[in-house]
């Protein structure tokens, strides 16, 4: 900074050393300029001349000049698109000078926290005001922290009551695959498992008896539905007429066993509408 006048070198030390693009501009007890240096361009201050009234280019500078000798200062002043800048009037011997210091990233900080803005006045040479305007980020800090553990608390409840729901959901279809593991086991009535192609995958010795066929043909995969229980409507496939059963009702459904016979079996579909990947049905002889 040794670019700069004693008057704002000065004023600038008895601040801060983390000041950013210092500029000034010195008037006269008229508002006339006589002098202007540094990053003025960075505020968008250009096309100054030596004794134009300063108040008229500037805008913002209205009705602040003439200042007393206890000087003024206007934070946080935008300048330009997206730019601001504290801006400092203390009076010397040689006149009135005018000093931007760079508020650009302490504005936009301010603005992310809490979405609104706060005027922070920071006197000329006074570090306890300073030390007040980094107390009331802070507390804004604070603030967003309680507001950010309160729902956070509420989302660990909500996913606690979701984790109960899903136990409560995984507990009943455990019981559900139980009892039907035992009903297939116990060979009290078929029931068979198939895919969406058509191709059972599972059995019970219950059913493979009813249709003629045995573990091996099923192991090998050669029980299809267009094998046991053929369509004899055109363009309608296996899967496609047995969707129109009424879900979980009985219905007398024709099969054909291994040996060609034809035999008609009380047949209960769970297949749902699409075709999941695993759909089964419950098949035993008509009572009379």
């Amino acid at each position: 900074m040794a670019e700069l006048p004693v008057p704002v070198r000065d004023f600038i030390d008895a601040l801060t050393d983390e000041l950013l693009a210092p500029a000034y501009l010195l008037v006269d007890d008229e508002g006339a300029l006589r002098d202007w240096g540094g990053a003025l361009d960075s505020y968008g201050i250009a096309g100054l001349h030596e004794k134009q009234l300063v108040a008229e280019h500037l805008n913002f500078l209205g009705g602040i000049l003439p200042v007393d000798a206890g000087g003024v200062f206007l934070p946080n002043v935008q300048t330009r698109d997206d730019v601001f800048a504290d801006i400092y009037f203390f009076h010397r011997q040689n006149g009135t000078w005018i000093l931007f210091l760079d508020a650009t990233v302490n504005v936009k900080k301010r603005q992310q926290l809490q979405q609104r803005a706060y005027d922070v006045s920071l006197r000329a040479a006074d570090l306890e005001q300073e030390g007040k305007a980094l107390y009331d980020v802070n507390s804004m800090l604070e603030q967003r922290v309680r507001e950010q553990t309160a729902e956070l608390s509420q989302t660990v409840v909500r996913l606690q009551q979701e984790l109960a729901e899903t136990k409560k959901t995984h507990k009943a279809l455990s019981l559900s695959e139980s009892r039907l593991k035992s009903l297939f086991d116990g060979n009290l009535i078929g029931i068979v498992f198939w895919n969406s192609s058509g191709k059972i995958t599972s059995a019970n010795d219950a059913f493979l008896d009813l249709v003629g066929y045995t573990k091996a043909d099923l192991a090998s995969g050669i029980i299809q539905w267009n094998r046991i229980s053929p369509t004899e409507r055109p363009g309608v496939s296996e899967l496609d007429e047995t969707l129109e059963f009424r879900p979980h009702q009985p219905n007398e459904r024709d099969f054909i066993r291994k040996d060609g016979r034809r035999i008609t079996l009380l047949f209960i579909s769970d297949t749902p509408h699409p075709p999941s990947e695993q759909s089964f049905g419950f098949a035993s002889k008509p009572t009379k």
